[in-house]
């Protein structure tokens, strides 16, 4: 299982590196973009590194239509909520997802965990929503409305997560691999339709202004090596540890924006992030 933790951990170092790149290409690019960036990088990385570490033709064939069901849930879903209401509000709910991953991993694929991993799992998890409010964030504000789409969205994800995990324990997280690279194509295509959005805006931006393309590409790059060390973890722990503990670039960021970037943080997103890696240890600790 350890192997697993290490494998989370180093994709939650590369989604903090993700989130700091798109983060500056959002300013001049649609999201849309980066996504087809993504689709273009799957194909190119997954299908080859699912096809050398084992992937076969009647693995990937099951798995489709579960990857089907990641790309809605985990992807599309969560481009459209964090479309609609407060943007400060969806966030922190999106981000309670490990724990309806926990409950679905308990109850559907009877994953066992000791009380301590419990204990240090929602630490985590408390942890990471903590380091997503915002000065913005406000209780009395928030409707009945805007919290609808955001958690139907953090349960679809803890969901997808643990019917990913199902499968990958039938066939692998490489067969797995090679499904969602395929998928990942026409939905794109199809998020780029949705924004209105062209390929052929990518040459007219990029003249425009290269660096946020440039920051667009890479940050799809380590997207696409973070979701893929996701997946490949899940051979070897539980979606129930895994989920939260990728989750953790969400602190991790924050504290690069404290250290290197001189910014000032709230204390709740301080008391947060302690929290969150308290948690992380623990479950490191414990296996």
């Amino acid at each position: 299982m350890q192997i697993g933790i290490l494998i989370a951990l180093a994709s939650a170092m590369l989604m903090t590196g993700m989130q700091i790149l798109l983060k500056k290409s959002y300013k001049e690019l649609n999201p849309s973009l980066a996504f087809f960036f993504d689709s273009i990088f799957g194909l190119l990385i997954w299908i080859p590194v699912g096809c050398i570490f084992g992937a076969t033709f009647e693995g990937v064939i099951k798995c489709f239509g579960y990857a089907i069901i990641s790309a809605i849930l985990s992807e599309a879903l969560v481009f459209y909520a964090l479309s609609k209401g407060n943007l400060s509000i969806s966030s922190v709910l999106i981000s309670t997802h490990p724990v309806f991953t926990l409950i679905f991993s308990l109850l559907i694929n009877n994953e066992i965990l000791t009380v301590l991993q419990v204990v240090f799992i929602v630490f985590t998890i408390i942890g990471i929503v903590l380091t997503c409010i915002d000065k913005e964030f406000k209780i009395k504000n928030i409707k009945n409305k805007e919290i609808l789409i955001p958690i139907i969205t953090a349960l679809a994800i803890g969901l997808s997560d643990t019917l990913t995990k199902g499968i990958i324990n039938i066939t692998s997280s490489f067969s797995f691999i090679v499904a969602i690279a395929l998928v990942q194509v026409p939905v794109a295509l199809i998020y780029l339709k949705m924004s209105k959005q062209k390929i052929s805006n990518i040459k007219s931006e990029y003249k425009k202004d290269s660096k946020f393309v440039k920051c667009s590409v890479l940050g799809s790059l380590l997207n696409i090596m973070a979701t893929g060390c996701l997946l490949i973890s899940f051979n070897y722990t539980y979606a129930s540890i895994a989920s939260p503990l990728t989750a953790i670039y969400t602190p991790i960021v924050l504290l690069y924006s404290l250290i290197f970037l001189r910014e000032k943080i709230g204390k709740v997103n301080l008391i947060g992030t302690i929290i969150a890696l308290i948690g992380t240890f623990g479950i490191i600790i414990l296996g």
